[in-house]
């Protein structure tokens, strides 16, 4: 399957991974392979994820017997952009499809059609919060 938006694999098991996380009651922690399984992923990957996550101070993580992770902040004051930048960098909007510029950059052969839909994802990034996925809105 082919798509123009191309978001990580990585932002993808960490967007769903707080879903999960941020779904359970405050004081119960959920581990890497449970979340691995419901999202049918590679646990060693997700562990990965969710270290950075823990660095950014989305998630903390308890080791041992009990152990696992939970949501450090309320979910309405995590935005997808949190998520996205503790995973990927910075979200930056492009106006061209190539890394580097391959024409004259004077003008764009499709307009600003890539820095339209480039803007637009940052956007729904930055007002949807995990609150948002989790009631379904």
């Amino acid at each position: 399957m082919s798509s123009i938006l191309k978001i990580s694999e990585a932002v993808a098991l960490a967007i769903h991974a707080c879903v999960i996380i941020a779904g359970k009651k405050a004081e119960s922690k959920t581990t890497t392979s449970s979340i691995a399984s419901a999202l049918k992923a590679s646990e060693a990957h997700l562990a990965k994820v969710m270290q950075r996550l823990v660095k950014a101070g989305i998630v903390d993580s308890a080791r041992g017997p009990g152990g696992g992770f939970v949501i450090k902040a309320k979910p309405e004051n995590i935005r997808l952009l949190d998520i996205y930048e503790a995973v990927d960098g910075v979200f930056k909007c492009s106006n061209c499809f190539f890394d580097h510029q391959s024409c004259d950059g004077k003008k764009c052969l499709l307009g600003n059609f890539i820095e339209s839909i480039n803007v637009q994802v940052r956007m729904f990034l930055e007002t949807k919060t995990l609150a948002n996925l989790i009631n379904g809105k």
